[in-house]
């Protein structure tokens, strides 16, 4: 991962920030910085949490208008992500059928959705028991990661509302901050 890094891969450099939750050392949600929903209700971080508690039902987005949701996601410091997991809430008709990932792409709308190619796209499994991930390609491609956007498209039942509980994403970090340098160079003659 290089310096400072580590995660769910790195043996015996693993460890969680999250002192209630020691085990959860691959889940990115501790090094969230910001999270913004678009097209919902309810707040974006409350889908990021523990691997643990992936399967309460407090805490949810519902699409607000059609069955669309984008999720916006910058973190504290790049990350590596390896795995996602999707869970919907509630009825298995509202669950998410499609996710498309885009990378770097922070002023991500819907209006210029159509004009960007999303970094992954894949069908999403009716996922209840929050058993099943989806492994992100190519690796490369999200690597030193400093933001996110999940755009769902739709969801099972081709409703009018997209339910959300929980997101999660595997992978490792590092304590490489994302700030602007201020370097001052001072001429010897």
């Amino acid at each position: 991962m290089g310096k400072g890094g580590h995660g769910g891969g790195a043996v015996g450099g693993s460890h969680s920030h999250n002192e209630e939750y020691p085990d959860d050392n691959w889940n990115l949600y501790q090094h969230v910085d910001r999270a913004e929903a678009l097209n919902a209700e309810g707040d974006a971080k409350s889908v990021l949490r523990p691997f643990v508690r992936r399967l309460e039902t407090e805490g949810s987005l519902v699409s607000d208008g059609d069955e669309e949701l984008l999720v916006k996601i910058t973190f504290l410091a790049p990350v590596s992500l390896r795995r996602l997991m999707v869970i919907g809430q509630g009825d298995p008709d509202t669950h998410p059928s499609r996710v498309k990932v885009y990378v770097g792409k922070e002023d991500l709308d819907f209006q210029s959705l159509e004009d960007v190619r999303p970094t992954f796209e894949t069908a999403l499994p009716v996922n209840q028991q929050g058993e099943a991930f989806v492994h992100v390609h190519p690796p490369g491609a999200f690597t030193n990661v400093t933001s996110l956007a999940f755009f769902f498209p739709g969801n099972h039942g081709e409703g009018d509302e997209t339910s959300l509980q929980y997101i999660g994403m595997q992978g490792d970090h590092s304590h490489d901050r994302r700030e602007a340098v201020d370097a001052t160079y001072e001429l010897v003659c």
